[in-house]
């Protein structure tokens, strides 16, 4: 009986261990693709994305869209602070591992006013800009820094990570609800009844 406990204990022990190597390995390579966006590095980014996505938008017409936004001269847009909160267990569908995350960062962006812009203008570019942040992030997560005329954005987010083999070549995909159609081509039905 007692070798019976012993052997149960180490099955147990290896089985979790291995459930969470392949979480850190997830938590791992998001992060680097994280630090990428960070960066600006939006071609080492494209390397951890599905690669069915670039069968819908192209790679590099994604690069050319970030590029212009993160330097769109009318927009500043800083990203910080980027963590992954959670990694739930995978689940395989059709062959592949899907494991959901959710991940945070927080963001300064500043829209640019015209030069001659008025009190009035301003005020209604600003309530404008913040009517659309909240309606994307949630009114807590949304806060607008007169001082500087810049929004402080704290973005909560969920992702798939998706491996064929479910340890290691981990790719994501964002939720973004507005992209539900494009959701629908990439991920299995049963994924998206769950979200």
């Amino acid at each position: 009986m007692k070798k019976v406990l012993i052997v149960l204990f180490i099955t147990a022990t290896s089985i979790s261990a291995q459930a969470q190597e392949y979480k850190e390995t997830i938590k791992t390579t998001f992060t680097e693709y994280l630090d990428a966006l960070v960066n600006s590095d939006f071609d080492k980014a494209m390397d951890y994305m599905l690669p069915e996505f670039f069968e819908i938008i192209p790679r590099a017409e994604l690069i050319t869209v970030m590029e212009k936004t993160f330097n769109n001269p009318q927009m500043s847009f800083k990203i910080s602070n980027p963590k992954v909160l959670q990694v739930d267990d995978a689940q395989v569908i059709e062959g592949k591992s899907y494991a959901s995350l959710v991940y945070s960062n927080d963001m300064q962006i500043k829209i640019k006013g015209e030069e001659d812009e008025t009190e009035e203008r301003k005020a209604m570019r600003v309530g404008l800009t913040q009517g659309a942040f909240v309606q994307s992030f949630g009114k807590d997560n949304v806060a607008y820094d007169e001082a500087t005329d810049s929004f402080k954005v704290h973005a909560e987010k969920s992702v798939y990570a998706i491996s064929k083999d479910g340890k290691t070549d981990w790719k994501f995909i964002v939720l973004e609800q507005r992209q539900r159609e494009m959701l629908e081509k990439l991920l299995p039905e049963a994924l998206l009844e769950q979200n």
